[in-house]
């Protein structure tokens, strides 16, 4: 599985220039979603507090929550960068999927994260092991990105060889 560790994720954030690109993969980031919805966001459907995104996957909507620096930086672009298009004026963003990966990909080329990372997907899955990692509940994770709790312990939680060893001196309390 392939995921940013945190010093990652801030050299890719801060070689990024513009205010589109950093949206796109803050949003990746932040709300551990497919590329399509975040590609297909409405601008309708970003509320104060959270987004609604439409999950094509399972042919419904969800609601993400999103952070006040996401939310601001949100808001900043649809202020300043944002213009509408005449067939798409309720979207936030004006291109396909292949190019949001294309732009992912160039920002982790710049921020010299390997080519094997350089995919949406790793957004998706940062989020999830990050949130993980953090003691995020698994009902929170799930609810965020859309996956079953089986598919999120399956794919994204990933115990290491020190959390597996702490798990074992707890279970062996017995023992002096």
């Amino acid at each position: 599985m392939k995921y940013l560790t945190f010093d990652e994720v801030v050299k890719l954030l801060v070689c990024i220039d513009n205010k589109r690109d950093i949206l796109l993969i803050q949003l990746g980031l932040v709300l551990g979603c497919r590329v399509s919805e975040v590609v297909n966001m409405k601008l309708k459907n970003i509320l104060t507090d959270r987004i609604i995104l439409w999950d094509e996957k399972k042919n419904k909507f969800r609601e993400c929550v999103i952070d006040p620096e996401t939310k601001t930086m949100l808001d900043d672009y649809i202020a300043t960068e944002w213009k509408p298009k005449p067939h798409h004026a309720h979207r936030l963003f004006y291109f396909s999927c292949k190019t949001a990966n294309r732009i992912v990909k160039h920002w982790f080329k710049a921020a010299g994260i390997p080519a094997e990372k350089a995919h949406w997907h790793t957004l998706r899955h940062t989020y999830c092991v990050q949130s993980l990692d953090a003691g995020v509940p698994l009902n929170h994770v799930c609810e965020q990105t859309g996956d079953s709790p089986l598919t999120v312990i399956k794919i994204y939680s990933r115990p290491s060889i020190d959390d597996r060893l702490k798990m074992i001196r707890k279970k062996s309390y017995w023992r002096r």
